[in-house]
């Protein structure tokens, strides 16, 4: 199946891939509410983590070298910066921990996470010295608290990512009549509207396009699109050491 895999990227005009919670480091991430502090927390369990999980990054760029491709990630880890991809073919609909937004979107702006603050949420949580609690961010409009832009904000900031969604749309006119692999890796049903129906749809109507479903549980392929489309169940992270091995 690797090498069968790995020959239909070969072969392809374009390759899309989807990224799942499979592939995230944190695989949910805490919901904006609570302690301001704990998703500061989980962005530095991110960093920590940032070697060990992004070698599967490396291996899928490796597979996606020289070819003209797109990738959809749900991940809101921000890991797959680190792969070496281009920027611009990279959407992220669920946001991540690059940005912050007002908690209560008075506006539409994104703000840098401040490196100051995130040293003094470090020295805090370690708690190897005597240290008062970082002062939580505010808008410098309203106020109101400042959250990372993510899905699972209060009011979730949707223009952190819609440019690049339009960029996507664009790149998906041009699949048409085209051989195109799909490749969804750790893609279950948290978001189906943005990733699994669609990538479905496109190899329903495009008589050239092919489908491997990767998943550890959720690898199910449905009846319509069975002759070319491929379920595999494995871990996301190790079919792509052993796929990276291929190219």
């Amino acid at each position: 199946m690797i090498e069968h895999v790995a020959e239909t990227i070969k072969g392809a005009d374009l390759v899309l891939v989807g990224l799942g919670e499979e592939m995230d480091a944190l695989k949910e991430g805490r919901k904006e509410e609570g302690s301001w502090l704990l998703p500061f927390e989980d962005k530095i369990r991110i960093e920590e983590l940032a070697e060990e999980k992004g070698q599967c990054y490396r291996d899928l760029a490796v597979c996606l070298e020289n070819k003209n491709y797109f990738i959809v990630t749900l991940c809101q880890d921000g890991l797959i910066h680190q792969g070496g991809f281009w920027e611009n073919r990279i959407v992220e609909p669920c946001g991540g921990y690059e940005k912050l937004q007002c908690s209560k979107a008075c506006s539409a702006d994104l703000y840098e996470v401040p490196e100051k603050l995130m040293e003094q949420v470090k020295i805090f949580l370690e708690r190897e010295t005597e240290s008062a609690v970082p002062e939580e961010p505010v808008c410098p409009k309203c106020g109101s608290p400042l959250v990372f832009n993510r899905v699972n904000a209060p009011c979730y900031v949707e223009e952190g990512y819609l440019e690049k969604w339009m960029q996507y749309k664009k790149w998906l006119q041009g699949t048409v009549n085209k051989s195109v692999c799909l490749l969804e890796l750790g893609v279950g049903m948290k978001y189906p509207s943005v990733i699994r129906w669609p990538f479905e749809k496109i190899v329903f109507f495009n008589q050239k396009a092919e489908l491997f479903r990767v998943h550890s549980r959720l690898y199910q392929i449905s009846e319509e699109i069975k002759g070319r489309s491929q379920g595999i169940r494995q871990c996301p992270e190790e079919f792509l050491k052993e796929l990276s091995k291929a190219f």
